[in-house]
């Protein structure tokens, strides 16, 4: 994990060394909040790409290596969760997702003490074709489920209800970065790590300098100076 102070302390060091401007705390924990995500979301892209090119026979041992690179970075955020039964409709049983979740693994019930059923993903269109069969119809030994609306979970058959000990695998958005602070007598913001809101970062210390400049490029945009987003997105670039 990267600190948040550490971060910051650099960010403003690089904005007064060159008479860029000043970041208000607020600004910059909303810059930090996107830096975060622009990385967290490259490595969800690189390692779609690189298990795609797996899929069709393209790999090799060098593929291998940059896919399992990719995979230690992003296996911080894999999660589990029980769902919480919601509602009934129709042929479905509908479970509320976690509120943070990016994408769903693998969904699984109790079908009897310590024996899971894997709950198939499909969608609506196949759901739908797929009832109208007795032959083909989901059960409770082939349940199928979709995403619904309002971060919900729709699972079918609809005996899989609040009884049901049902449970998800899930990859989750990184938890959002925060520099805590106090303000002094004289209004100027002092760091606070004893802050209950106050959070690091949960990107990989290899990627500090990259935090740096992304959040100098949002900063650059923000305060108009053409040369600070210049400088940090050449910087960045040349990183990537």
């Amino acid at each position: 994990m990267v600190s948040i102070n550490d971060v910051r302390e650099t960010v403003l060091a690089i904005c007064n060394k060159n008479n860029y401007g000043y970041i208000s705390p607020d600004d910059f924990n909303l810059y930090a909040k996107q830096a975060q995500l622009d990385i967290f979301n490259e490595y969800m892209n690189q390692y779609n790409y690189y298990i795609n090119l797996e899929n069709q026979h393209t790999s090799g041992s060098d593929l291998a290596d940059l896919a399992e690179g990719v995979r230690e970075e992003i296996e911080m955020f894999i999660s589990g969760a029980t769902l919480t039964y919601s509602s009934l409709a129709g042929i479905y049983s509908v479970f509320t997702a976690p509120s943070n979740w990016y994408h769903i693994n693998t969904i699984t019930y109790e079908v009897q003490p310590d024996v899971f059923v894997e709950v198939a993903k499909g969608s609506r269109l196949d759901i739908t074709r797929l009832v109208n069969s007795n032959l083909t119809a989901p059960t409770e030994t082939y349940p199928m489920y979709v995403m619904g609306e309002t971060n919900s979970i729709a699972i079918v058959p609809n005996s899989i209800d609040a009884t049901a000990n049902v449970e998800c695998i899930y990859m989750r958005y990184p938890v959002d970065p925060y520099w805590g602070y106090q303000n002094l007598l004289n209004g100027e913001p002092i760091f606070d790590p004893s802050s209950p809101d106050t959070q690091d970062f949960e990107i990989s210390e290899e990627e500090e300098s990259r935090l740096v400049d992304k959040i100098l490029e949002k900063a650059g945009l923000s305060i108009r100076e053409p040369e600070v987003y210049k400088a940090a997105q050449m910087n960045d670039n040349q990183q990537q």
